[in-house]
């Protein structure tokens, strides 16, 4: 995200041109994001981020894997680990996010 602030100042000499001021910032808004895991150690936390880097919610995740919310909540929230074709699906997307 860019934050530009412009302001005119009206030239002492010359009243008709203003002088123009411009501050741009770029934020990344997930620093301020206090759910989002900026150092991920847990399979869960790499899940969630990866996720969040993609801009997808839950259930867009979950949509896109073949499995239900709850599913990706367990692996995100409660530490449960993906088996069989779902660790190689949660896997390619890890490595699609890199």
């Amino acid at each position: 995200m860019s934050l530009v602030f412009r302001r005119g100042i009206p030239d002492v000499h010359n009243s008709n041109i203003p002088l123009v001021y411009t501050l741009e910032l770029t934020l990344n808004l997930n620093d301020f994001n206090p759910d989002y895991p900026k150092n991920p150690q847990s399979l869960g936390e790499k899940i969630r981020k990866a996720r969040i880097d993609k801009g997808l919610l839950i259930r867009e995740l979950a949509s896109e894997l073949g499995v239900t919310e709850d599913t990706v909540i367990n692996w995100e929230v409660r530490g449960r680990k993906p088996v069989g074709r779902n660790f190689n699906r949660v896997q390619e997307f890890l490595n699609s996010s890199c």
